[in-house]
């Protein structure tokens, strides 16, 4: 697939918003609770609620442009949070019937991040005290 320049230049300012709107949510969120990483929720949990309007929206309108759909999609709410596009994913396997690979895919994105996450941590430490 190409994507034209015009496109490109579209969606990248599209996620350059939805990073924006995760910034400041995080910064707000911050003076409300100050010990809490609220932020991260609140912009996982939107993004999930809008990722839930945008499908619904998109499968809805049979005139919709599948230009829209990227920017809104990948673009917005991709820069908003990547877990608006792991919910996308998880909630077609649950509309399609496909319940334990839905179980499997959100336990191994949990679960696997979390896991990677601390070997990323640990090897760097080690990396780091080695040199």
């Amino acid at each position: 697939m190409t994507l034209p320049v015009s496109q490109f230049l579209l969606l990248g300012f599209a996620a350059a918003c939805g990073a924006w709107l995760r910034y400041f949510t995080g910064l707000f969120m911050h003076v409300l609770f100050p010990t809490l990483p609220m932020g991260t929720l609140v912009v996982n949990l939107v993004g999930g609620f809008l990722m839930g309007m945008s499908i619904a929206y998109f499968e809805s309108i049979s005139s919709a442009s599948e230009d829209m759909r990227l920017i809104i999609n990948v673009g917005l709410l991709g820069g908003l949070t990547t877990y608006s596009a792991y919910t996308a994913e998880i909630f077609n396997f649950i509309d399609k019937g496909a319940i334990m690979h839905a179980l499997f895919f959100a336990a191994a994105h949990i679960i696997g991040a979390l896991i990677l996450c601390f070997i990323g941590f640990y090897l760097l430490n080690l990396f780091l005290q080695s040199s």
